[in-house]
C-alpha cells in the first residue's frame, strides 16, 4: 500500500515537473511598412491633400508565414479601405475596412489568415477616401528624390509604390514601379511560420 502511494506521489510530481517545461513558442510579429519608416532616419515625410487615390505597396515574404492584420496610418481619422491583391493576377484576396480614430495612429484590424508564399509578389493598397470625402495621406521620400526602394524589413521585401486616381476597388497600376516615394501607409502584420 505504501509502495503503490509513494509510485502515485512520484507519477503526479513527474507530471507537473513537465507541464513547466512546455512553453509555447510566440513568433514575433512584423509590421514591415511602418517600422521601416519608424527606424530609417534618411527617410522624410509630408502630407498631402487630393485625391481620391488607391495607394498601393508591393511586397514579399522571404520566409512562409501568414498576414493577419491590415491596417492604416493615415494623418486623420476615418474609415479606410484596405485591400490586400494578388499582384500577378490583380484580383483583392483579402479586403477591410479599418475605422482610424486618432490622427497618424497606427490602427490594425484581424482578418481571415492570408498563407504567404515565400518570394511571391503581393501589394496591399488604401483607398483615402473616407465617407466621399478625399483625406490627407502621408508620402515618404529621400531628399533629392533618390530611390530608397527596394528595402527590406524584417522577413518582408517591399519593392515600390503604386497609385490610381479612384475611389473604387481598382488594382492601383495606373502609375507603377514608384521607388522614391512611398503613399498612405497601409501596413499588415506578418507573423512568419
Amino acid at each position: 500500500m505504501k509502495t503503490g502511494f509513494i509510485v502515485g506521489l512520484l507519477l503526479g510530481a513527474a507530471s507537473l515537473s513537465s507541464c513547466d517545461t512546455k512553453k509555447e513558442v510566440v513568433k514575433p510579429t512584423e509590421n514591415a511598412i511602418t517600422g521601416f519608416l519608424a527606424s530609417e532616419s534618411t527617410v522624410n515625410s509630408g502630407v498631402r491633400t487630393s485625391g481620391p487615390w488607391e495607394l498601393g505597396v508591393v511586397f514579399s515574404s522571404s520566409v512562409a508565414g501568414k498576414l493577419t492584420q491590415v491596417g492604416s496610418k493615415m494623418p486623420e481619422p476615418g474609415s479606410y479601405r484596405i485591400i490586400v491583391w494578388d499582384f500577378d493576377t490583380k484580383q483583392a484576396i483579402r479586403q477591410k475596412t479599418v475605422e482610424q480614430t486618432a490622427p497618424d495612429k497606427l490602427t490594425l484590424n484581424d482578418i481571415e489568415s492570408l498563407t504567404l508564399t515565400p518570394n511571391k509578389k503581393y501589394l496591399i493598397s488604401i483607398n483615402n477616401q473616407s465617407a466621399g470625402t478625399n483625406k490627407k495621406y502621408g508620402f515618404a521620400y529621400k531628399t533629392g528624390s533618390s530611390d530608397f526602394m527596394p528595402f527590406t524589413k524584417g522577413s518582408i521585401l517591399v519593392y515600390n509604390a503604386s497609385y490610381r486616381n479612384t475611389a473604387t476597388a481598382l488594382f492601383p497600376d495606373v502609375v507603377t514601379n514608384v521607388k522614391y516615394e512611398l503613399y498612405g501607409y497601409p501596413e499588415f502584420t506578418f507573423i512568419p511560420d
